[in-house]
């Protein structure tokens, strides 16, 4: 596995659906570990801050996600950020690494489940893909943005790009957390397109989750996938992140 050995019984998949998950009260949910602040280019415009409310067990919990914009009324983000049929789901944009407003109300679109494929050849043989967390939902805002470029999908499962960029944001003591940005580097891949990713100079933590994973060429940046879980040996956070493919789920309908 490009160098690097990973072994099942030391390493816990944790899958962010039960991360992401945190009562009201004063303290949230750890966002990006390391990396930099978001600027102001096309993933940092495009990227949010998604929470949800259910009612599991008569107790209101909210949950905290991360995403993207991949239309002017849909956002892309992972499926277990928005189980449990969420009784409201509200979006926040960002300016640079801060909140921005308006707020826009979303409700669940779609839920997948993509396929995770076989490993390819020398990938990852210690790792059982039955055991990694793969989901992506996609959420309809109630108004389209109209200042804000989506991000185009990825169209091709198979071409996994060499680098890769990351954006999340978690839940701080007050609110949404700040926007954070980091590289990734893929380090294995099945045939399908699911990756394993290891982060650079950082950690993908649990607020993270749903957040969008992307890459550019010369048409410019475009959407590979999202996170929906990570390899770590000690929570919340992990420096290698699991990434469910877009590109499975979406090339057929000609996004891009």
């Amino acid at each position: 596995m490009c160098g690097l050995s990973f072994a099942p019984k030391a390493w816990r998949v944790t899958a962010a659906a039960a991360a992401m998950a945190a009562v009201f009260g004063p303290w949230g949910a750890r966002a990006i570990d390391g990396g930099a602040p978001a600027g102001r280019d096309a993933l940092a415009r495009a990227t949010v801050a998604i929470g949800t409310i259910t009612r599991p067990e008569d107790a209101l919990k909210l949950t905290r996600c991360s995403g993207i914009l991949v239309a002017p009324d849909l956002v892309l983000t992972a499926a277990h950020c928005v189980n449990g049929d969420p009784l409201g789901a509200l979006v926040v944009f960002f300016d640079g690494s801060s909140p921005a407003s308006p707020v826009y109300a979303a409700r669940v679109l779609a839920r997948y489940s993509p396929d995770p494929g076989e490993m390819l050849p020398n990938a990852a043989p210690d790792v059982s893909l039955a055991d990694l967390s793969v989901d992506l939902a996609v959420l309809k805002l109630t108004q389209p943005v109209r200042d804000r470029r989506p991000v185009l999908l990825a169209s091709d499962p198979r071409r996994v790009p060499k680098q890769l960029r990351f954006a999340g944001a978690g839940l701080s003591r007050t609110g949404v957390g700040r926007l954070r940005t980091v590289g990734l580097t893929p380090v294995a891949a099945t045939n399908t397109g699911l990756t394993i990713a290891h982060v650079n100079g950082g950690q993908v933590c649990f607020g993270d989750s749903g957040g969008p994973v992307i890459a550019t060429d010369r048409n410019g940046s475009y959407v590979w996938g999202v996170a929906s879980a990570v390899l770590t040996k000690t929570a919340p956070c992990g420096r290698y992140v699991i990434v469910a493919p877009a590109a499975q789920v979406f090339s057929a309908a000609g996004l891009r």
